[in-house]
C-alpha cells in the first residue's frame, strides 16, 4: 500500500511540474491543462491543497504572459516593417502620446477634420 501511495505522489509531482512547464509556454489554463493531459478540476484542487504548487503555478503563468507579450511585440514590429498600416496605427496609438486615442489631429483635441466628398457632377 505504501508503494502505491508513493507512486501516486511521484506521478502527481510529475504532473504538477508538467503543468507548470506548460504555463510558462501558454498561460491560458484550459490550453495548459489540455496539453498536460489534466482536468481543470484537478488544477483548481491542487491550487487549494498545495500552496507551493499555487505559488509555482502563479509564477509560471506570469512568466508565460511575459513570453507571449514579447512574442506579440516581435510580431507587431515585424508587421510595422512590412508597412502594415493597422500595426503602425496601433503602435503609435499606444506608444506615442501625440497619437493617443481622443487626441484629435496632431495631439490637439480642439482640431477636427471635415471631409467633403463631391460627386463628379457637383461643383
Amino acid at each position: 500500500m505504501a508503494k502505491t501511495k508513493n507512486a501516486g505522489a511521484e506521478r502527481q509531482a510529475k504532473d504538477k511540474q508538467k503543468l507548470i512547464e506548460q504555463f510558462k509556454k501558454m498561460p491560458i489554463i484550459q490550453i495548459a491543462v489540455e496539453r498536460a493531459a489534466l482536468s481543470r478540476a484537478t488544477y483548481y484542487r491542487w491550487l487549494e491543497e498545495d500552496p507551493l504548487f499555487r505559488d509555482a503555478a502563479m509564477g509560471a503563468i506570469a512568466d508565460g504572459e511575459g513570453f507571449l507579450s514579447d512574442k506579440s511585440e516581435a510580431q507587431l514590429v515585424s508587421l510595422i516593417g512590412e508597412k502594415h498600416f493597422g500595426a503602425i496605427k496601433h503602435y503609435l496609438a499606444h506608444h506615442n502620446e501625440k497619437y493617443a486615442a481622443g487626441k484629435g489631429l496632431g495631439g490637439r483635441p480642439d482640431r477636427k477634420i471635415r471631409v467633403v466628398i463631391l460627386h463628379a457632377h457637383e461643383d
